[in-house]
């Protein structure tokens, strides 16, 4: 199937109102590659990662009441088919305040804002993303990074920067992380990876400290 087509099937339930096809330029369709694969299919999804050095996961939806939930289903079959093909590398985006990190953001309002809406109308969110985190943890043949990002706003523009938060209660992190900045940590990281079996807070750099 053309790329176009399948990057707005219908049964790929996101919650978005947008041609995913047109975000993308000439050039950059050009450049990628999209698969279509059944979950329900193991083996469909072991084909597509043979001969695959490392995997980037960014599974899980985050927006309540719209679009289908999944993280925790999606990354246990991704685990099974990376330990199938012994793929040893992986690195997962998850969300602030899942597992470890509770309470979310806790120097920033927002944090609170972000565990109120986990307590109540995002349960639903709250539970798939923990799931998917266990999965990854659980995983022994896996050398895992997990990333909790912050902002990931339309409007934030890229820098080519980012700051990891090294220690809970006692590092802040800017809340304003681009999409693109946190996919280039995604990316260095599973090509040449420095953090080993752990999860991290990732937002932006804060202005006037490195």
């Amino acid at each position: 199937q053309p790329k176009e087509f399948l990057l707005n099937q219908s049964n790929w339930n996101c919650g978005c109102n947008v041609d995913h096809a047109a975000e993308f330029t000439a050039e950059e369709l050009e450049r990628m590659e999209v698969v279509q694969v059944d979950f329900e299919n193991v083996k469909d999804l072991h084909d597509q990662l043979e001969g695959v050095d490392a995997v980037v996961s960014c599974l899980g939806n985050r927006q309540f009441f719209i679009g289908d939930r999944v993280a925790g289903v999606g990354t246990k079959l991704i685990v099974e088919a990376m330990n199938f093909h012994k793929i040893n590398r992986g690195v997962f985006m998850s969300s602030i305040g899942i597992c470890d990190d509770w309470p979310p953001v806790e120097w920033h309002w927002a944090g609170g804002a972000m565990a109120c809406l986990f307590k109540t109308i995002s349960k639903r969110e709250f539970r798939d993303l923990t799931k998917a985190e266990e999965t990854v943890k659980s995983a022994k043949e896996v050398d895992y990074l997990i990333i909790k990002p912050l902002g990931l706003g339309e409007d934030v523009v890229p820098t080519n920067e980012w700051k990891l938060q090294k220690k809970k209660y006692e590092d802040t992190v800017d809340i304003n992380l681009a999409k693109l900045d946190c996919a280039r940590f995604m990316v260095q990281e599973a090509i040449n990876p420095t953090i080993h079996n752990n999860a991290v807070v990732i937002g932006g750099q804060i202005k006037g400290k490195k």
